[in-house]
């Protein structure tokens, strides 16, 4: 064991000396505790920075931000009109988050900011600023007593959903933001009694909330754009047996403005319309240590007042399901699955997964060495309209030594009558210099073959450098070619040919205490006019959004991210990030009309452009926190719940009626136990109380060594003579209990 003491005087222990050593005996040499660089290591926080911590009282915290972000952009294109791509977001503000730990009525908290900035408006070039203030209050864990709590919020919020929605992936069920109210309840059984009262799961579930559906943009900020109308949801789920769960959540929207329309047209457009709808989803889940199986069914119906050929979600109803099942055995796992949406579901006013049908299964096992993985997916469109086939995805690592592994991956996708492929393989190794991997890739499709290498190394670096330092470099070099139909799309007259490399740096420091610095530079010289520039090589089988790929052309990133202590309450953060590249795509989306891409003259027109991002974020913050999580005596019935008193007194019943009267005299010195773990001795007149004790049952009992002859306590009732007393007293949330104890004589 090696011990090691920070800013404390070297002194203080045992540490080396320069007497030369002994002459080897032939034994082992004593162990001796050494301290690190012999006890001169800085503390991170000098003792007059640390401040005395404030425990006194519940729990509180305060945090508040006072935030910053923009981000432009700016094109260039010869004989190309890109003004319109040009934007500059913006925003400032104000947020601050309150936190109050109350006895009884749970995690109090009040979150709210004040923001200018951009509206929900990213692709309009004029994108004026406007202000933006939002409240939320919530309450978490407000205890109703026998294992009932509440979660609740008013303000700009969200809609809760059950539980079971989470262990499945087939389909995403949205949360939508309101300006309302939320509040969900939640179940507890009493604890086994060997449970302890950690990380506790609910049988029971109920929710509702009701509102105004909106949006959210901002940067770091939140922007909340009404969409009018009214939102009402609400859900529950109850374990019906052991393992077997069902649940259902249903949503209903009134009179909402279209969110797609309102981010295409802007949050200004008159000529939003207007939408109405209803989802119902139920999920019934069987679960054991081994075997999980889930099935999900989903309905709703849509109804606009505008019959658009431009809308993404189209009226009417529709309806959809889905079966899924995990088996694990030691470390395999098996997993796979049905389902079939409809054309048109929706959520509210979100759109989720529609118009697909088809099945999955998912292989993995591991071993000390060894780590396998396979998965296949198969999809149809109901429609036979959107795009159909079979993904298969396989994956195996290797350990060879504790600081060696290689591995491999590949995927194969045969859509829409086209097929693409890729394999990858890497080595991944430890040397002096670090941790490296190297790694090298094939990919081919209809319209393009890649074949790529590429190599990462993060350093170690010397001890003498600023403690936290940290350096990863990566090259890579890619040969690309075309095939002759490429050719004929993208530019008519020629295939090509190209090879390219990409370098990248990011290193990190802290150039003196309580300061950290990243930064990252990132450059390729892939100028070359692929196919899957516009496509990609598994987005040309057929996607509905194919064309939206991210720049591949030449491109340039820089990116600093600092941050300083100024003290133990504040800080200040910053991010700059500088990229410039290709004009072919902004944001993903491209800037010529075709789906087929650009002409042949537009092509050499965007390989002269450029497109450059500009972001820059910074915060300063303050927090707070002090008081210690508030405490509960007696044994606890339920994992969550509140406190409430008990108080009574212990007497001398001298007509035997088992109310005290007031000339009846207390008895003082009396001990009464709770739960046979607390204690307290009656005062002077008799009387005695216990504050803070967890809601539910409690067993009490006395010990009467200081009661005078001839009197006693015994339990009361038939078949209590001759008993000593014990009683159960129910103790509720926010209440005090009254208990009297009699002392008879015979």
């Amino acid at each position: 064991m090696i011990a090691a003491t920070v800013g404390i005087s070297a002194g203080t222990y045992a540490q080396t000396d320069n007497t030369p050593p002994e002459e080897d005996s032939g034994e082992p040499a004593p162990y001796v505790d050494r301290l690190i660089d012999e006890g001169k290591l800085e503390p991170s926080l000098r003792s007059e920075q640390l401040g005395a911590g404030n425990s006194n009282g519940n729990l509180r915290s305060l945090v508040a931000e006072l935030s910053g972000a923009r981000i432009s952009s700016r094109s260039n294109a010869e004989n190309f009109d890109s003004s319109a791509l040009d934007n500059t977001q913006q925003e400032t503000g104000l947020s601050v988050s309150g936190r109050y730990q109350s006895d009884n009525f749970g995690m109090i908290g009040l979150d709210a900011q004040l923001r200018r900035g951009s509206r929900l408006d990213p692709l309009s070039p004029d994108n004026g600023d406007r202000w933006n203030g939002l409240v939320k209050l919530t309450s978490s864990n407000l205890p109703l007593g026998s294992g009932w709590s509440a979660d609740s919020a008013a303000g700009m919020t969200t809609t809760p959903l059950i539980e079971l929605f989470d262990r499945q992936t087939r389909f995403f069920v949205p949360v939508t933001p309101i300006l309302g109210g939320a509040v969900t309840i939640e179940a507890y059984r009493p604890l086994a009694a060997d449970q302890p009262a950690i990380d506790p799961a609910p049988y029971a579930s109920v929710n509702l909330s009701v509102g105004e559906p909106g949006l959210l943009g901002g940067l770091r900020l939140t922007d909340y754009t009404g969409l009018s109308g009214l939102l009402v949801s609400g859900g529950g789920q109850l374990e019906l047996s052991q393992g077997l769960t069902a649940g259902g959540q249903a949503i209903a929207v009134e009179d909402s403005r279209d969110p797609f329309a309102v981010i295409f047209e802007g949050t200004d457009s008159s000529d939003v319309p207007l939408v109405s709808s209803r989802a119902v989803v139920g999920s019934m889940g069987f679960s054991r240590p081994d075997l999980r199986v889930q099935a999900n069914t989903i309905w709703s119906t849509r109804a606009s007042s505008s019959n658009s050929s431009q809308a993404i979600l189209g009226d009417g109803d529709a309806f959809g399901a889905s079966l899924d099942a995990v088996y694990r055995s030691g470390r395999t796992a098996h997993a796979g699955g049905i389902y079939y949406f409809g054309p048109g579901l929706s959520w509210g006013t979100s759109a989720i997964l529609n118009n697909a049908y088809g099945g999955f299964y998912r292989f993995s096992t591991s071993s000390q060495r060894w780590r396998w993985t396979f998965s296949v997916d198969a999809i149809d469109s109901v429609d036979s309209v959107g795009s159909s086939g079979v993904v298969l995805n396989a994956d195996a690592r290797r350990n060879l030594t504790f600081t060696t592994a290689v591995g491999a991956n590949s995927s194969l996708r045969f859509a829409n009558g086209q097929s693409a492929g890729q394999v990858l393989g890497y080595v991944e190794f430890e040397t002096d210099l670090g941790t490296s991997r190297t790694e090298a890739g094939w990919s081919r499709d209809n319209l393009s073959e890649l074949y790529r290498a590429g190599f990462i190394q993060n350093w170690s670096l010397p001890p003498s450098l600023p403690a936290g330092s940290r350096l990863t470099t990566q090259v890579s070099f890619q040969h690309r070619t075309q095939s002759e139909n490429a050719s004929q799309i993208l530019n008519g007259d020629r295939a090509e040919t190209s090879d390219s490399f990409g370098i990248a740096t990011s290193v990190g420091l802290m150039p003196f205490r309580d300061a950290t610095i990243d930064a990252t530079i990132a450059y390729s010289s892939d100028a070359s006019a692929s196919a899957s520039e516009f496509f990609g090589p598994f987005q040309s089988t057929g996607a509905a959004f194919g064309t939206l790929v991210a720049q591949q052309q030449e491109s340039f990133s820089a990116t600093l991210v600092a941050s300083a202590r100024l003290s133990p309450s504040l800080s200040l953060s910053g991010t700059y990030t500088d990229t410039t590249s290709s004009l072919i795509s902004r944001f993903g989306i491209p800037v010529f009309g075709s789906p087929l891409g650009p002409t042949s003259e537009q092509l050499d027109e965007l390989r002269r452009s450029s497109f450059r991002l500009r972001a820059a974020y910074l915060t300063l913050r303050y927090s707070l926190s002090a008081g210690r999580p508030p405490g509960s005596i007696g044994v606890r019935t339920y994992p969550v719940g509140g406190v409430g008193n008990l108080e009574g007194w212990v007497f001398l019943d001298e007509n035997g009626s088992g109310v005290r009267d007031p000339a009846e005299v207390g008895v003082s010195d009396i001990i009464v136990i709770l739960d046979g773990v607390q204690a307290v001795r009656t005062d002077g007149s008799g009387r005695y109380r216990f504050d803070g004790i967890a809601d539910g049952p409690h067993r009490i009992t006395v010990n009467t060594d200081n009661l005078p002859l001839p009197w006693f306590i015994e339990t009361a009732g038939e078949g209590g003579f001759g008993r000593p007393f014990a009683q159960v007293v129910e103790i509720g949330v926010r209440t005090t209990t009254n208990l009297d104890i009699a002392a008879t004589r015979r």
